[in-house]
């Protein structure tokens, strides 16, 4: 057997070898068609943890593996958990519900925090319940609307200010989230529905040089309304990157 011959063998073994690797580490579990989001799917890797996807983007995972305390949605509930964990009966308020992963992280941080969840797609809604542990949250008002409606009238919350508000609005497109928020006139509203000493916290892709500088601008907008801001570069183990940016009132 000539050696280009062997050579073709051995590329075509490894071929079948990464493609049937590929099939083990990623299963998909379920898709659902959105007419507002496109694609949305559940896929499993090796290990168990769960993925959901919007045309391919990720939105969330499950929480289950001890490596979710490296990611960002967990950066997102400590810090929520962080700053209300004085307060008598604590509320926050999620515009955008992903794959229900900083809201189950939250939620098992500590048990009595309310939380007010605006999701606009009813499959994600249906993805998270049927994968997600979305029906395990006992504490939630879950409310299928357009955030950015909501922030303008605010009729559909069950309360008039937060302790906390998180910004987590994600577009199954580029540039993955919604430019709207990052403007003065949406921070003003944000303001409408925080209590005095509260804090807002928003999530922000950070996988190139784009989407880091306007994470770099909303802080410095969020510094002209806050007395303090913090920006997190959190970079996933899975490879994910976000921005994670913190502003407040000092308590």
């Amino acid at each position: 057997m000539s050696p280009e011959y062997s050579l073709i063998i051995v590329l075509i073994i490894l071929l079948g070898l990464l493609i049937l690797l590929g099939r083990i580490r990623l299963r998909r579990l379920a898709s659902y068609d959105s007419p507002i989001l496109g694609k949305v799917e559940v896929f499993q890797k090796y290990n168990g943890e769960k993925v959901l996807t919007t045309n391919s983007f990720p939105q969330g995972i499950s929480t289950e593996q001890p490596s979710i305390k490296y990611s960002y949605w967990y950066k997102i509930a400590n810090e929520a958990f962080r700053y209300t964990k004085n307060i008598k009966n604590p509320q926050v308020l999620c515009f955008g519900l992903g794959a229900n992963t900083s809201s189950l992280i939250l939620a098992k941080l500590n048990p009595k925090i309310q939380q007010t969840i605006i999701e606009i797609d009813a499959q994600i809604i249906q993805a998270c319940k049927d994968y997600f542990q979305l029906n395990d949250l006992i504490q939630l008002t879950l409310i299928q609307a357009d955030a950015f409606k909501v922030i303008d009238s605010g009729s559909q919350l069950p309360n008039n200010h937060y302790d906390a508000i998180i910004v987590d609005i994600f577009l199954s497109s580029p540039p993955y989230i919604d430019k709207k928020s990052n403007t003065p006139i949406f921070i003003k509203k944000l303001l409408t529905l925080l209590k005095p000493k509260g804090m807002v916290i928003f999530n922000r892709p950070s996988h190139n040089q784009e989407a880091r500088r306007a994470g770099i601008e909303l802080k410095k907008e969020l510094d002209k309304y806050f007395q303090t801001s913090q920006l997190f570069d959190i970079k996933d183990p899975r490879g994910y990157r976000n921005n994670v940016i913190t502003a407040s009132f000092k308590l």
